[in-house]
């Protein structure tokens, strides 16, 4: 993240960094922040994985890229190996508040509360 604000900063007319995280991984706190989670604007943070997935099909961008197995690159294991979940099951369950499996709906429940923390401004002294 920091070379992205470097290589915006050094633009002639300055930069801004996209924020690529989306409602799905939001909601689960499942980003590193300030690392995919910053960035100046938040163009998918409206939309859900299936959402995201839609919007690449409607593009015509290719299926290869649209449809690659989500992963940190990091540890070998897909995102959705790593949250215990399909993404498709989390959508179904932000959207339409439907999750069939109670393991999994508490597993949900509690990722979005301990990390609700990641969407929040940073906390500041007011001086008054």
């Amino acid at each position: 993240m920091t070379t992205l604000y470097a290589v915006a900063q050094s633009l002639p007319n300055g930069g801004r960094v996209a924020n690529t995280c989306n409602k799905s991984e939001d909601y689960i706190g499942y980003s590193t922040k300030y690392g995919d989670a910053a960035g100046d604007f938040g163009i998918l943070a409206a939309y859900t994985v299936t959402e995201v997935l839609k919007i690449g099909e409607a593009l015509g961008l290719p299926a290869e890229l649209v449809h690659k197995t989500p992963s940190d690159g990091l540890s070998g294991l897909s995102d959705e190996d790593k949250i215990g979940f399909t993404y498709a099951v989390l959508d179904r369950y932000i959207t339409e508040g439907i999750c069939e499996d109670d393991s999994t709906r508490e597993r949900i429940d509690h990722m979005h509360r301990i990390n609700l923390h990641t969407l929040k401004t940073i906390p500041s002294y007011e001086r008054r």
